[in-house]
């Protein structure tokens, strides 16, 4: 059987807008006793954060970060992520600096984009792929040359399962009524993230309410069930895209929105595993897949110990 159903999704739904609403990390700076100044980054995030400096004003003082624009990868907790130091000639000192952060590590190369994922669902059941189409194709302009992402449509109790391995860093279920109309502009979601050891970033997207069965701070193994449709809807569908922290675009970029144009991120075209094929492919739109989780693509991310602990040695 096979769908027309098109999705529209407003690319990068985990935006710096929403990350900077939350206050997940706060920076500020210290003056210690030699006269050096101290900046530091408090972080309450889950996984690998990168903070951003932008130096507006620096006189009379080194710096152990570029003194224009530095990009900083901080975990959770307290880090200092820059140090001032007067330079004794100086006639006068001046130091003034804003801060943004971002989710993953700033990468200066694309990831490998034929990693294999798994499909995320139950093994042994199957799923219906829809077309995503980009906001910038929804009003007739062409999409970005870097925008990639994939619609699977679920059932009433259905379980959502990890693609990959990784780190849990963000979760909202807080969402209670399913979407009946696809939304343009949809800053309310509920959404998982997963940062995996590549430094690329899963993100579901979820349109139904769901149950999560797993917290930020989690780590997650593939095939992994991160969440339920649990509450009758009329989508049960998540859109899911695997982006990275473009260096390049973080460095070029001063003030960051929702749109497209602004964002400090990148899509991956993703490699889903399929079952009949015994490979990974890229899956066609409006197309049921049967789910598999093969110990040769769950293990490859696993240490020994988790290997051993699913009993795939």
């Amino acid at each position: 059987m096979k769908s027309c159903f098109v999705l529209l999704l407003l690319t990068f739904c985990f935006s710096a807008t929403v990350f900077a609403q939350q206050r997940l990390i706060i920076c500020s700076s210290e003056q210690n006793p030699d006269r050096s100044i101290s900046i530091y980054a408090e972080s309450q995030a889950f996984g690998e954060y990168t903070v951003k400096l932008v130096f507006t004003s620096l006189s009379g003082y080194t710096s152990t970060v570029n003194p224009d624009v530095a990009l900083v990868t901080v975990p959770r907790g307290r880090t200092q992520i820059a140090k001032l130091t007067p330079d004794k000639s100086a006639a006068m000192y001046s130091m003034s600096y804003t801060s943004q952060y971002f989710p993953g590590v700033a990468l200066r190369r694309a990831p490998d984009s034929l990693f294999t994922h798994l499909l995320p669902g139950t093994e042994g059941k199957e799923l219906l792929i829809s077309k995503v189409r980009s906001l910038s194709e929804t009003m007739g302009k062409q999409s970005p040359e870097d925008y990639y992402a994939t619609g699977f449509q679920y059932q009433l109790a259905d379980t959502i399962c990890a693609t990959r391995a990784g780190v849990i860093y963000e979760t909202s279920d807080e969402v209670n009524e399913g979407e009946k109309k696809t939304q343009l502009f949809k800053s309310q979601r509920n959404r998982i993230g997963i940062q995996h050891k590549d430094g690329t970033l899963g993100q579901y997207s979820i349109l139904s309410p769901i149950k999560l069965l797993v917290n930020p701070g989690d780590n997650v193994l593939p095939g992994q069930p991160l969440a339920v449709f649990n509450k009758t809807g009329d989508k049960y569908t998540v859109l899911f895209s695997v982006i990275y922290l473009n260096e390049k675009k973080a460095y070029a970029n001063s003030n960051f929105g929702a749109s497209q144009a602004a964002t400090p991120f990148s899509t991956l075209p993703v490699i889903f595993y399929d079952a009949e094929s015994k490979k990974g492919i890229s899956l066609a739109s409006n197309n049921r897949y049967p789910i598999a989780h093969p110990k040769e693509i769950v293990g490859l991310e696993l240490s020994k110990k988790d290997k051993k602990k699913m009993g795939l040695q």
